[in-house]
């Protein structure tokens, strides 16, 4: 009767946060960071994070450089200009036990596209062994997580 109760939850739960977009938002300031030219020696990152269901109720934690610059949910993006040079980005979920990191060498005047997606070892993992697993899944990886993000795409930034 307790798990009937919890399953109910969990379902109520996930269809919220789809609804309200995967309980990460996107803000206004990536619209006005597309609209402005990039600064002299700036690259631009645009990260977005794809519409898969695998993990969709976690927000995908983006830092760039240690500093928090959004929570995303399933669909969500932003937009982020950035000293042409080395850049940390790391992704990561609510209790992640691990992050996963991607270093881009910005170029300045160029547009940076990363894709947030889910990893399924993880989940597969916690599915199968709970916690147990998850903790051996992140101990093995170090670039582990509940999400992962690559570069799908540089170009000239407009402006």
């Amino acid at each position: 009767m307790a798990m009937l109760r919890l399953s109910r939850v969990f379902c109520v739960v996930l269809a919220a946060c789809l609804l309200a977009g995967g309980c990460g938002t996107t803000s206004d300031e990536t619209a006005s960071v597309a609209n402005k030219p990039l600064r002299g020696a700036h690259a631009r990152l645009k990260i977005y994070r794809t519409n898969e269901l695998l993990a969709a109720v976690p927000s995908a934690r983006v830092k760039v450089d240690g500093r928090e610059v959004a929570q995303l949910g399933v669909g969500g993006s932003v937009m982020v200009d950035v000293p042409a040079g080395s850049r940390q980005v790391v992704v990561d979920g609510f209790g992640a036990i691990t992050a996963y990191t991607l270093t881009v060498n910005a170029s300045a005047g160029k547009l940076y596209v990363l894709e947030i997606s889910p990893r399924a070892e993880p989940v597969v993992a916690g599915i199968v062994f709970g916690l147990v697993g998850q903790m051996v899944e992140a101990a093995s990886n170090p670039n582990g997580g509940t999400f992962q993000v690559r570069l799908v795409e540089t170009k000239a930034a407009r402006g």
